[in-house]
């Protein structure tokens, strides 16, 4: 199982959590594919440790909604349906739109230019259309946007809830479905974002990016195949 190769020392925390960790990765970033199966056994020899924190780790994985216990099988890794993905498109809309209310409202001065600084360089290097024959570029600089845009919230708890939402997207590659598909939009939005944080006007703010998840929901539910069966879906 290569992604448990290079795993930090064992000694700097606990064992069940650094396992459960990895696993979590590798399930979020596509590495382990739904419907696949691993033992608790496999786990424990790759990291040369008991059953024991390996048994807790998976449990943590359960109950979080990763894998479910299939007897004499093993562990199956769970997907998520269209229509599933579909309601983690709405629950993302809900706090990432109040997110970015708190953001208009705290966002300091030193935060407000390094975005716009960030801008700057996205917009530059969106106008080279370099986009296509490099994506990674993109999406690198729209995430250290986007790490400023939630941080600056102010609340722990609410941007550690955003990036968990964020973490389905990224297991499914949905980024990477609506991205290349809006570049202009995407980073001109960004720019009106940043004026609606400068002017602190958090309703404008989250208008703006209640629109923005809009398009991202119907690019990804057009793009995807999945038109025909969320049709009625009601995306609020």
């Amino acid at each position: 199982m290569g992604y448990l190769r290079d795993v930090p020392d064992l000694r700097t925390q606990p064992v069940r959590d650094i396992i459960f960790e990895r696993l979590r990765k590798a399930i979020v970033q596509g590495e382990l594919k739904p419907d696949t199966y691993f033992t608790d056994v496999e786990i424990a020899e790759e990291f040369g440790v008991s059953r024991t924190p390996v048994r807790e780790a998976v449990q943590k994985l359960e109950l979080g909604g990763y894998i479910e216990r299939v007897p004499m099988r093993g562990n199956r890794v769970l997907g998520l349906s269209p229509r599933e993905l579909a309601h983690s498109f709405a629950i993302r809309k809900a706090l990432e739109t109040l997110a970015l209310r708190y953001t208009a409202l705290r966002i300091s001065q030193e935060d407000l230019a390094r975005m716009e600084d960030i801008l700057d360089r996205l917009e530059a290097f969106a106008a080279s259309g370099r986009s296509e024959a490099d994506p990674e570029q993109l999406f690198s600089l729209v995430k250290e946007y986007n790490a400023v845009l939630f941080r600056s919230c102010g609340s722990e708890h609410l941007e550690g809830l955003v990036y968990a939402q964020r973490e389905v997207f990224d297991r499914y590659g949905v980024m990477r479905v609506v991205l290349p598909n809006r570049v202009d939009r995407s980073v001109s939005r960004r720019r009106q974002l940043w004026e609606a944080f400068r002017a602190r006007d958090p309703e404008r703010a989250a208008a703006i990016w209640a629109e923005h998840l809009d398009e991202s929901f119907a690019i990804w539910r057009d793009k995807s195949g999945y038109a025909e069966e969320l049709k009625d879906f009601p995306f609020f």
